[in-house]
């Protein structure tokens, strides 16, 4: 049911960028989402990390894991359609041979006025119970208040060897 005011507000990309640097994050492997544009560009001016654009979410899982087994910290930004696009990948690498996968996924064509569930984009509507039946857990990003989900999507990640989504629900500001 649409409301007076939004479901999800922007969250600072700034804000996104500062946490992830406290986490150590070093990398970040990008397919471009208009979603998060305003982090993408704040991600690839910020001279302390390495930012690469990747052709598909494949190649970014795949890059992702390499750049782990190198030593290196990285996090992935693609886009909803992304994750069913790349799940037998996320199954291969992330899941199966237990590397630390860290996604903001970015809610293309969601309208932030109502819940993801009421959706009319079915990939909007369809992230989240992908996910799950994956067995790959996810936090929302919805309001400036959910910027400690990055936190703790980053730290499930490493302690369960894994992948881990990061849903952001409304453009970056």
């Amino acid at each position: 049911m649409t409301t007076d005011r939004p479901v999800a507000t922007g969250v600072s990309s700034a804000e996104i960028v500062d946490k992830l640097k406290d986490l150590g994050v070093d990398h970040i492997v990008c397919i471009p989402d208009s979603y998060q544009k305003t982090l993408i560009a704040r991600l690839m001016e910020d001279p302390g990390l390495k930012f690469m654009i990747a052709c598909t979410e494949d190649e970014a899982i795949g890059i992702n894991a390499g750049l782990y087994i190198g030593g290196k910290n990285p996090v992935l930004v693609i886009q909803n359609n992304g994750i069913f696009a790349s799940i037998n990948t996320i199954k291969a690498i992330s899941l199966d041979a237990k590397i630390p996968t860290v996604m903001f996924v970015g809610q293309f064509q969601r309208d932030p006025m109502i819940p993801i569930e009421e959706s009319k984009s079915r990939a909007v509507r369809m992230v989240e119970p992908t996910l799950e039946t994956w067995g790959v857990p996810f936090f929302r990003i919805e309001t400036p208040e959910d910027i400690g989900n990055i936190e703790s999507a980053y730290k499930l990640a490493y302690e369960t060897s894994g992948p881990v989504a990061i849903i952001i629900g409304a453009p970056t500001i």
